[in-house]
């Protein structure tokens, strides 16, 4: 069976038809879903707009479930109009509108979101960054608030007078409230199980581990890297995960400069089980932003994707050659999360 990488405009990568994994079989049922890519600016009305309309040409060519990046409804520089963008998910406007299109394609849509949280948290400056699955029928199947939150110093290259600039300092839980949950998997018909994690998540090992004992096969990370750790770091986490889990690891990702003072990464990926790649989006270093007016111009219009088809025999073939869920030793190491889900 072949996965066919599409984009909404001339890429910079051509076309090509991606061959399915040797643990794949022709005789098993697979369903179509996409990995979407934008550019989310601070304007949540702007970002729905774009998301609808790359929602739109993925269904036309096939998917029944897809996935978005972190912070699809806005990336806003400043902390005080952030809070503002961000209410309650029962009025949420980003969410609702996605909503009310996944009920209206029949269609599943993961999504990264900033949340409000409700009165009674008492938090007045502070949101949520969280991940929302979305049903075909428009209901909300799960809502993960992000464990794990990006706070970290940064070294950066010496000057060309041998300087050393000083760090960049990346404080997330400044505008962040740090979830308290794991969410259990959440069964996809045609998907499959699963589970709900964001971005930095993926450093932390004992998270994807959780949920994989808990039955899920695939591991969604909707992400917004920066340049420097995307480029060292990026494609090796998120195919690490597959391998050691043994699961799908879908990862859609913000692209490009959202403002003066923030630019991603790029490079969505999704991974099989066995750790082959299904598939891959421009990163910033394929295109640097602002060099090229073509590539500019479909992430200010909507942003790109690619389809790849997901079943659950490639889960079951990995995990019967290389059984290594029944050959853990929890008698000398214990279980990690052990009371989780109980």
């Amino acid at each position: 069976m072949l996965s066919t990488l599409r984009a909404t405009i001339r890429p910079v990568f051509r076309p090509i038809s991606l061959r399915t994994s040797s643990i794949m079989t022709a005789t098993k049922p697979t369903t179509t879903v996409a990995v979407l890519q934008i550019r989310s600016t601070g304007d949540p009305v702007h970002n729905l707009d774009i998301s609808k309309k790359l929602i739109r040409k993925a269904v036309d060519a096939g998917a029944k479930a897809l996935f978005l990046p972190e912070a699809s409804d806005f990336i806003h520089p400043s902390a005080s109009e952030s809070r503002k963008l961000s209410p309650p998910l029962p009025s949420h406007p980003y969410t609702l509108g996605l909503q009310a299109l996944a009920k209206e394609l029949g269609v599943v849509i993961s999504v990264g979101v900033h949340e409000g949280p409700s009165d009674e948290e008492g938090e007045k400056e502070r949101i949520y960054n969280t991940h929302v699955l979305i049903g075909d029928k428009g209901d909300l199947l799960g809502v993960y608030r992000k464990l794990h939150l990006f706070d970290v110093e940064l070294t950066k290259a010496a000057a060309e007078d041998g300087t050393i600039p000083p760090p960049q300092r990346v404080g997330e839980s400044d505008r962040i409230i740090p979830g308290k949950e794991i969410v259990p998997p959440i069964h996809v018909d045609g998907v499959g199980n699963i589970g709900l994690e964001i971005c930095y998540d993926i450093r932390f090992p004992e998270l994807s581990l959780i949920l994989t004992r808990l039955g899920a096969d695939v591991l969604l990370f909707p992400s917004a890297f920066t340049v420097k750790t995307g480029r060292d770091h990026w494609p090796t986490l998120l195919r690490g995960q597959a391998i050691l889990n043994q699961t799908y690891v879908i990862a859609s990702a913000q692209y490009g400069a959202h403002n003066e003072g923030r630019t991603s990464w790029g490079e969505s990926l999704a991974f099989d089980p066995w750790g082959k790649q299904l598939g891959r989006l421009r990163s910033v270093d394929d295109t640097p932003p602002g060099k090229d007016e073509e590539v500019e111009k479909i992430y200010e219009d909507s942003g790109e994707f690619f389809l790849f088809e997901i079943g659950e025999e490639a889960v079951k073939a990995t995990r019967s050659q290389i059984p290594v869920a029944i050959q853990k030793r929890s008698d000398v190491y214990g279980v990690v999360g052990e009371n989780v889900g109980k």
